[in-house]
């Protein structure tokens, strides 16, 4: 079943499965989570991607809808745990990193994690 995303209420706080777009954005705790994130209009635009959704492992087809939801924005980031994405789905992080190209990663791990625009670009936030 493809993942639903929805607008977070907080752009302090994007939930598993929720976008966001503000001058700076916060994402909630990553635990085998990522981060996508890119600059439009002079804000960031950051999704909150989960490897599964309960029963469902994520797909390409997820991926694209969340590079969707990033709206042609520019330089784009990937934040959080990429060591999980690469360990477990590692077909769909590759599918991710190549629609994304060229694209910053910040391999992290798990944590708390958003971002702000600094000098034009997206400087990470913890």
């Amino acid at each position: 079943m493809p993942y639903v995303f929805s607008q977070a209420a907080d752009t302090e706080a994007i939930a598993e499965r929720e976008w966001g777009k503000a001058a700076q954005i916060m994402f909630t705790g990553f635990s085998s989570c990522i981060g996508i994130m890119a600059i439009k209009n002079n804000e960031v635009i950051g999704v909150h991607l989960p490897l599964r959704d309960g029963n469902n492992a994520v797909t390409n087809d997820d991926i694209d809808t969340a590079i969707g939801l990033l709206d042609g924005g520019a330089y784009p980031v990937v934040i959080g745990s990429i060591s999980a994405w690469e360990a477990s789905a590692s077909a769909v992080y590759q599918h991710l990193v190549d629609t994304l190209h060229p694209v910053e990663q910040y391999a992290y791990g798990d944590g708390t994690y958003g971002g702000e625009i600094v000098n034009g670009r997206i400087q990470p936030r913890f």
